[in-house]
């Protein structure tokens, strides 16, 4: 695969030598998605005003509606760890409990 991974237009975001990329994803439990939805939702907004937030979009899997996914860009692990400090951050637990069956997140570095 060859060229850009943007669209033509968009503009292209600088992602820093030490930036972070975080994927995380979370699985609702069965007649929990909307519930879930709403909770994780609440974090998109205030998360993009974060210093050091590059990109923070949410995904739904179109097969599983339980399936929830995060595709995260941060300059540096200083601004994902203060990300993990902020009220929205620290609510959801409590937002999300008895709706989820599982959660978790992997961390990557730019390659290209």
């Amino acid at each position: 695969m060859a060229g850009e991974a943007l669209a033509e237009g968009v503009a292209k975001p600088e992602m820093p030598k030490e930036g972070v990329i975080v994927v995380a994803m979370v699985k609702a439990k069965p007649r929990q998605e909307e519930a879930a939805k709403e909770a994780l939702l609440s974090l998109v907004e205030p998360t993009r005003k974060e210093p050091g937030c590059l990109c923070y979009n949410l995904h739904q899997s179109k097969d599983d509606k339980t399936q929830f996914t995060f595709y995260e860009q941060w300059a540096s692990k200083e601004a994902l760890d203060a990300h993990g400090k902020t009220p929205h951050l620290r609510s959801l637990g409590e937002k999300l409990k008895d709706r989820v069956e599982k959660g978790g997140a992997t961390f990557y570095q730019l390659l290209r």
